[in-house]
This record gives structure tokens, C-alpha cells and sequence, in this order.
């Protein structure tokens, strides 16, 4: 029998083929080299999706974070939080006067001052100069009063006397100007606050006028949340609302909203991005409190539209979305009390639809602490407590 010939065929041998069919040969004569290949291929990337996967999970660099029960008070769904700051209820921008220099600026941002304290100095060289140069010309004036007084009693000489007359007192009223300007050269506090920023060139980053001292009225606390474009339908007048704590989750003040601006904040730190890269502006609106008892301007807090989750119910109750299912259809959650996370099994009870909480049976306390479900989370996870702030 003849031996065949498996070398690929001489170029002369495909010009006589269509150009579909050389293709064909030359791809049926290399598919083994290259099926080799593609499988060299897949399984290097598998050995290093492989190592790189395992070592992760085992070298604790994963980290959970996990809190515990009793702390959440029965809260909201952390998407239902949205982002708030206390201010004062009133606030006084001391601008600087056009044409007028600063000379000293006497306070800085966090600093009580009272009623009538000096915030800023402004110069009063050149006010100062001009009364100087203002008293001269009254002078030279009377000088020439004095003279043409004593050369005749003419209707010219009258006339003459009345014009420099008449420019003493333009002169007088100039002096009490600039003199007004040099006693009133410190600005002062018109109410009892706390400084809330100093800006000594009295424009924005982008230009624009913008106050020299802002001071915030204190006593008086109200607060300011944002909210995005997309949840901006979450909020409207009157609408009832807890605020709670950053740092302690059982401290909560109850409130309503005052009002929700339609022009969204301008400054461009306050925008973010979502979906495609498109940014997105952020919208305030503002709550006043039934009590501000324990808090503090400036402190940082959450909001929570008020969906009943403040009523206390007997037994253990979570957020349905702290609740999650393995593939038999039974009920778990990610618990992380000995320090690594494991998936803890619960019998489930009543389920509040209004407050969108279920309630435990069995399988957890309130002293164990549990996580919002993530994809990525795997049992033997390193579990880090963020209860109480640590």
C-alpha cells in the first residue's frame, strides 16, 4: 500500500481550488495543532483563575461586614437610607462690600461667637486718606472765603462765596461717609451661632461671589438631606420620617419633612455617576425634628421615610432582604458571630408587607451578628463587626 502524504500541498495545488475550499484544506490539515493550542490555553486559564480564587477565600483578604441585631433597632433597608447633615435653621452670609478690602479676619470655622462679635476688619487706609485730602479742600475753601470776603461785597464776588460754600458742604457730606465706613470697619454677628466657614478671598472656586464669614444660628437645628434625581418621588412635604445615627443605630430622632427643592445643588462634588458613566445630580430637601435632643451642627446622619418600622413588635423581626434561600427553597442567613461567615439556617414566621420585615423563630438572637447579602460572600470569610461604630 502507498504511503500517503499528510505535508500540506504545494501552493501550486491550491490555485487550482476556489478560494473557499483552500481556506477549507488548510484549516482541516492544522485543526489538531490548533484544538492543542486552544486547550493549552483554557486550562493555564483555568489553573490561574483557579489559584488566584482559592487563595482569596483562604488568605482572609475577603472581608464581610456583619452587624448585630439589636443594634438595628428594626431599621429600614440600607436602601432605604439616604444621606443627611444637621444645620441651623438660619444662617447669615457676611459678604464683603464692593470696593472695600479685607484688613484682618478675626475668626474660623467652628468657633462659637455671641451676639456682636467682631468677624472681620475691614482697611481703612484709603477712607482714612480721603477724609485727610476732604478736610484740606475745606480749608483751602475758607481760605478763599476769607479773602474774597475782604476785597468787595460785588454780586460776583457773592456768587464766587456761595460756589466754595456750596463745596464745604459736599465736602462735610464725603467726610461723614468715609467717617461711617472707618467706625463701622468691624463686621460683627448679628445673632449668637457657630462660624460654619471662612473663605478670605470672597469668591468660589469657580468665580463667583461668594461670602467671607457664614455663621449658623445655634439652638435651632434642622436637617439637610440630598437625594437623587431617580428617588426624588420618595420624598414630599409633610411626609414623616426617622433620623438615625451613623455611629449608634438605636439613636433616632422622628421628624417631617419641611420641604423638597426642584433645582438640584450646584456644587459639582454632590454629582455622581451610574449606569453608563451619565452623572447624576443631587437633590436637598429638609426635615425639622420633634426633638433635637443629642445632636450636634454638622454631625453626619441617615434618613428614613417612616414606614412603620419604628413600632415595636414582640419576637425577632429583620429586613426580608437580610433573608436569602439555598437551592432546596430553604431559608439562611449570612451570620458572622465566631468572627468567620457561615450561612445560618432560620425558621421564618409572620411577614409585616407594610414594613417589609419578616419574622425569626428560630436560628438567630440579637446578639448575632448578620450581613446584607452579597454575591460574592462565601462561608469561611473573615465577618468584621460594624456595630456601635467599630
Amino acid at each position: 500500500m502507498v504511503e500517503q502524504d499528510h505535508r500540506i500541498p504545494e501552493v501550486s495545488e491550491y490555485i487550482r481550488l476556489p478560494l473557499w475550499q483552500q481556506r477549507k484544506e488548510v484549516f482541516m490539515k492544522n485543526r489538531k495543532r490548533l484544538a492543542a493550542v486552544i486547550a493549552a490555553v483554557v486550562l493555564a486559564c483555568a489553573a490561574i483563575w483557579w489559584f488566584f480564587f482559592r487563595t482569596s477565600g483562604s488568605s482572609g483578604t475577603d472581608v464581610a461586614y456583619v452587624q448585630k441585631i439589636s443594634a438595628m433597632n428594626g431599621s429600614a433597608s440600607v436602601m432605604d437610607r439616604y444621606g443627611g447633615v444637621v444645620e441651623s435653621q438660619q444662617t447669615a452670609d457676611y459678604k464683603m462690600d464692593s470696593g472695600r478690602t479685607i484688613e484682618q479676619i478675626f475668626v474660623v470655622p467652628g468657633q462659637s461667637v455671641a451676639e456682636g462679635t467682631p468677624l472681620f476688619r475691614y482697611s481703612t487706609t484709603d477712607a482714612a486718606n480721603k477724609v485727610a485730602s476732604a478736610n484740606l479742600e475745606i480749608e483751602n475753601c475758607n481760605n478763599q472765603i476769607s479773602i474774597l470776603a475782604s476785597s468787595g461785597n460785588s454780586t460776583d464776588i457773592q456768587l464766587q462765596i456761595r460756589q466754595l460754600q456750596y463745596q464745604i458742604q459736599v465736602q462735610q457730606q464725603e467726610i461723614a461717609g468715609y467717617q461711617k465706613e472707618i467706625d463701622n470697619a468691624d463686621v460683627k454677628a448679628s445673632f449668637d451661632g457657630v462660624v460654619k466657614t471662612v473663605n478670605e478671598t470672597g469668591l468660589s472656586a469657580d468665580g463667583m461671589e461668594a461670602p467671607i464669614v457664614t455663621v449658623a444660628k445655634t439652638g435651632e437645628f434642622r436637617i439637610k438631606g440630598t437625594v437623587s434625581e431617580q428617588s426624588i418621588g420618595m420624598f414630599s412635604p409633610g411626609m414623616e420620617v426617622f433620623v438615625r445615627s451613623r455611629v449608634r443605630e438605636n439613636q433616632v430622632w422622628h421628624g417631617m419633612v419641611e420641604s423638597v427643592s426642584s433645582e438640584p445643588e450646584q456644587n459639582n462634588n454632590d454629582r455622581y455617576f451610574y449606569g453608563g458613566g451619565e452623572s447624576a445630580s443631587k437633590y436637598p430637601f429638609y426635615v425639622t425634628l420633634d426633638s433635637t435632643e443629642g445632636l450636634m451642627l454638622g454631625q453626619h446622619v441617615y434618613i428614613e421615610p417612616d414606614f412603620g418600622q419604628g413600632a415595636k413588635k414582640e419576637g425577632l423581626w429583620l429586613d426580608m432582604s437580610f433573608v436569602t434561600y439555598d437551592d432546596a427553597g430553604n431559608p439562611f442567613v449570612w451570620c458572622g458571630t465566631t468572627g468567620r461567615l457561615k450561612k445560618q439556617a432560620v425558621t421564618l414566621g409572620e411577614t409585616d408587607e407594610e414594613t417589609w420585615q419578616t419574622e425569626i423563630l428560630s436560628g438567630l438572637d440579637e446578639n448575632d451578628l448578620i450581613g446584607w447579602p452579597d454575591e460574592t460572600w462565601h462561608e469561611g470569610m473573615k465577618a468584621v463587626s460594624v456595630t456601635e461604630g467599630e
